[in-house]
Parts: structure tokens; C-alpha cells; sequence
């Protein structure tokens, strides 16, 4: 059986998007790329909204991406990445398939064969329907100290209650990003 873990990054207050649907706060120093190369080379699958696709597609295949980040941009690209979107009908990211319809039962199936792991990225709507029909075995929340107005929180609109235990922290010292792992209770 595979292991679902969501991550998601978050301002000090909660949100993982500003008003606007903006991320730029999110830091991304270069302890957090270091973060991200060691996370990518444990052999993940990658699941995916629509949206966060999108928004991270549009970044990861570019030129600029290998320029800054190459490492990373050329783990992302050779990963298996799922997306799941009832109006998305293709796509032109190396190893991406798409998931439609019942997602949440196709996510199950998936979470029950041998394969590799699996990590949600972002994907605030998704996450709470996979936490909802208690298919995400852990959460790594990044916490960016950065406090934001407005906008959507990580457990918008989530109908149960979800008991956590903590499993470790981490601390960037440089941003003060703090990431907390957290397991199912």
C-alpha cells in the first residue's frame, strides 16, 4: 500500500494563497531548494489540483527553472506526477496523467497498489477532499513567517475533525521557515 503525505506551505496566519490567489511569499531560499532536491530524490509520485498543476507546469518546464534551480527542474520533470481535473484533457508535462470524474475513489485504488509513495502538493481543495475520506497518511505544513491580509486557508471548509500527532520540525535558520511533520492520530 502507498502512503499519501500532503504538503503544503502556509503563511504564519494560515493561508496557502493571498487574496488573490498570489504565492509569491512563499520563500524559497536556498535552504529550502536544498529541502526540495532531497525531498525529489526519495522517488515520489506527485499528485496534483488543476490549478497547482498549472501554476507549477508553468514555472518547472521553462528555461528559467534549469537556469535557477536545475537540480530540482530536472527531477520534476522526469517524476511521475498525477493531476486531477474535471476539465483538464491534456497535457504536455513529461510523465503527468490526469485523473477525472471520481477522484477521490481513483486516488483510493491508486493508494492501494505497490508503487511508489505519494505527495500531495498544495492543492488546498483537493487536500481537503482526500482528508475528508481519510486517505492522507501525513502532512509536512511549511510555515512561512509572513503574515498575509486575506486569502484561503489550508483547512478551509473541512467538515471533520482531523487528529494529528507531531513526528519532527525543522527550522531554516536563514528565513525562519519552520516545517512541521505531522502524522494521522
Amino acid at each position: 500500500m502507498r502512503k499519501i503525505t500532503a504538503f503544503i506551505f502556509t503563511s504564519l496566519n494560515g493561508y496557502y494563497q493571498g487574496a488573490d490567489g498570489n504565492i509569491d511569499w512563499h520563500s524559497n531560499g536556498s535552504e529550502e531548494i536544498e529541502f526540495a532536491q532531497t525531498k525529489l530524490q526519495e522517488g515520489k509520485t506527485l499528485l496534483f489540483g488543476r490549478r497547482t498543476y498549472e501554476l507549477i507546469r508553468n514555472f518547472w518546464v521553462g528555461p528559467m527553472a534549469y537556469e535557477l534551480f536545475p537540480a530540482v527542474a530536472l527531477r520534476l520533470n522526469q517524476t511521475e506526477k498525477l493531476v486531477c481535473s474535471n476539465t483538464l484533457k491534456q497535457t504536455e508535462w513529461n510523465n503527468t496523467s490526469i485523473l477525472s470524474d471520481d477522484i477521490v475513489s481513483q486516488i483510493k485504488k491508486i493508494k492501494e497498489t505497490e508503487g511508489e509513495n505519494i505527495t500531495l502538493m498544495g492543492s488546498g481543495s483537493l487536500l481537503k477532499q482526500l482528508a475528508e475520506a481519510d486517505l492522507i497518511d501525513e502532512y509536512e505544513i511549511m510555515i512561512d513567517p509572513v503574515i498575509l491580509g486575506s486569502g484561503k486557508t489550508i483547512f478551509e471548509g473541512i467538515n471533520k475533525e482531523l487528529n494529528l500527532q507531531i513526528t519532527d520540525a525543522r527550522l531554516f535558520r536563514e528565513s525562519g521557515t519552520l516545517v512541521l511533520y505531522y502524522k494521522r492520530g
